[in-house]
Order: structure tokens, then sequence, then C-alpha cells
């Protein structure tokens, strides 16, 4: 219908076009006055047309911020599973949720963190200890780095690392000297008194990481 509309309109400045330049003056102004109609027409059809766009526009809005919605969900669905499995002590689940949301977004640290945390109640140690590594690497915040010098302190300490672990909790109190369970490894380490008694950080990274 469109279509069929600006054809009309079309033929009509042609018919305009080829007779304005023989017309009469009578002629010349009622030409002009139908050119001022198509122009009336043509101005109107612009501005609904930007309206229009302006709407679409908006549309296209929309369906970005719903799939920056959706991709959230898709995130933060077994991140939060996997917190859940975590305080439930189901490790192996949670460490699951975990691969999955960092396959997701892998720069996500919180995830990581418990995904490594749940490796080393797994006693999986070197699983735990390359993503500890990263973790200590990258993390802009204290206590999160804290929290993976400290664990990394406790694979040296478990592996019978004993000067290696002291630096690690000594890296960790330096951190994050607020920190309670590196000092309490690092006395527990020097002490040496049968089984040592580590803390691995799981309560603080708990506290620490709510969704």
């Amino acid at each position: 219908m469109i279509r069929q509309w600006f054809e009309t309109m079309n033929e009509v400045l042609d018919d305009l076009i080829l007779r304005y330049p023989t017309a009469s003056n009578g002629e010349k102004i009622a030409l002009q006055q139908q050119w001022d109609m198509l122009k009336t027409l043509s101005d109107d059809i612009i501005e609904s047309w930007l309206q229009f766009e302006d709407k679409m526009g908006a549309f296209r809005e929309l369906q970005q911020q719903s799939t920056a919605s959706l991709d959230a969900q898709k995130l933060l669905g077994p991140f939060v599973k996997g917190q859940g499995y975590f305080k439930l002590h189901m490790f192996k689940h949670a460490s699951e949720q975990m691969e999955e949301a960092i396959a997701i977004y892998p720069d996500m640290l919180s995830a990581r963190m418990f995904l490594a945390m749940s490796r080393m109640h797994l006693k999986q140690w070197s699983e735990a200890q390359r993503h500890f590594q990263l973790i200590a690497a990258i993390a802009e915040e204290n206590r999160l780095q804290a929290i993976a010098l400290n664990a990394l302190g406790c694979i040296q300490a478990i592996n019978a690392h004993l000067e290696q672990a002291q630096c690690y909790f000594l890296k960790a109190l330096e951190a994050d000297p607020g920190f309670k369970d590196p000092k309490l490894n690092l006395e527990s380490v020097r002490l040496g008194n049968g089984q040592m008694q580590l803390q691995f950080g799981s309560a603080e990274l708990q506290t620490m990481v709510q969704v």
C-alpha cells in the first residue's frame, strides 16, 4: 500500500515537472499549489518515518537488554547453585556448577575461587593450586588475594613444604592483615606439634561472596 502511494505521488510530481515549463501563469499557480501539497505530504512522511525509526531503535535496545539479562541469568544460575552446594559441603556438585559458570564467564574470580576451594576440600590439590595461583596473580581485592595466598600456603603445608607454606601465609597477612586464617596457619606450622590444623579460608569466602 505504501509503495502504491509513493508511485501515485511520483506520477503527480512527474506530471508537474513536465507541464510547469510551458504552463501559463494561472496554470503555474495551480501547479505550485499541487507541489505545496506534495511537499507537505513529503514532510509529514519523513517526520513519521523518523518517529518510526526511533521506535525501532528503542525496540532494538530492549532486545539487547533482554539478551544481557538472559546472559546474566545463564551465568548466575550455576553460580548460585554452586554456592548452595558449597554451603552444604557437597563439594563435587559445587565444583561442577562453578566449572559451568567459568565456562560462561572465565573472568569471574568469585566463581573460580569457589571452584578452587571445592577442589581443596576434594583433596584435588594440583587443580586447586592452579586456580589459586591465577587468582593470587590477578585479584585486585585484597581479601580475595589473601584467601588465595592462604590456600596456596595450606597446599604447601599438606605437601610438607613448610618453608614455602610460611612464605605464602606471610604474603596473605601482608595482603590483608585483618584476615585471621593465615595467622592461625602460620602458628600451626611453626609449632609443628602433631597434626597441623589448617584453615583453608572457606568460611571467609562464604561471608565475602554473597549473591
